[in-house]
């Protein structure tokens, strides 16, 4: 539903495939809910990718940084508020901010997006694409999203090959998959804690078969540096505070 115009909510329920052994919502279903709730509000404009494909064009997701305050736990009902912040040559910018019940803000969080040509690969402008598309100036979180530099030295945590249910409708890696992957290489000890922050760059895209290594260092004692490596190079970066 359009909710102020210009951001669109979708409501859902903490069912227990969107938990962790903890009984709160994972981080990976923050991921799918996040795309979940901005496909649909492209959907409504016809935006979505039904509507982008038979252009042989598609959104895919190149940063994110998630903001956590509180975890849902499970069972309980909560909201997903989504907007567009307009773009920038290529890149569009979009917020969201998952709410409890009551309207507090638990998990905030913002993101940048650009349309693919589904051929090429290459990235698209957008300024004829989104030139009728709601724009909201709020910002969710004060983060800016800059360019993501690797740790000079990693650890192996595990090698192995993108399965096929790991890829989606654009043809590539869906980017909740990598959440998944960087959660199953945290160390127990740290599994216990509560995240805090997730900072995310897609830098390359991973296919079926790609022969993937997931590295990880430790850099304080509450951050997590993670690299995925492909055959391309760097394909993802990820940093992750726990609170203390």
């Amino acid at each position: 539903m359009v909710t102020e115009q210009t951001k669109w909510q979708e409501n859902y329920k903490v069912h227990s495939f969107l938990t962790d052994r903890y009984c709160r919502l994972s981080i990976p279903a923050v991921s799918q809910l996040f795309q979940e709730t901005a496909e649909a509000h492209t959907n409504a404009y016809d935006m979505g990718y039904h509507s982008m494909i038979k252009d042989n064009k598609a959104w895919v997701l190149l940063r994110v940084y998630y903001e956590i305050t509180d975890y849902p736990d499970i069972y309980t009902d909560i909201s997903m508020q989504t907007w567009s912040r307009g773009f920038k040559g290529v890149t569009a910018l979009r917020d969201f901010v998952i709410q409890s019940a009551d309207g507090r803000a638990m998990i905030k969080g913002t993101s940048t997006w650009c349309v693919i040509d589904m051929l090429s690969r290459y990235p698209q402008r957008c300024d004829k694409i989104m030139e009728h598309f709601p724009k909201n100036d709020d910002v969710a979180t004060d983060k800016v999203l800059g360019k993501m530099v690797p740790c000079e030295d990693y650890d192996t945590a595990f090698e192995f090959k993108v399965p096929f249910m790991a890829i989606d409708k654009a043809q590539h890696t869906n980017n909740a998959m990598y959440m998944r992957w960087i959660m199953n290489a945290l160390p127990c000890d740290m599994q216990e804690k509560a995240i805090k922050s997730v900072d995310i760059s897609y830098v390359h895209e991973t296919k079926m078969d790609d022969t993937i290594t997931v590295q990880y260092t430790k850099t304080d004692d509450n951050v997590y540096n993670f690299r995925l490596l492909n055959s391309s190079g760097v394909a993802m970066l990820c940093t992750t505070t726990f609170k203390n």
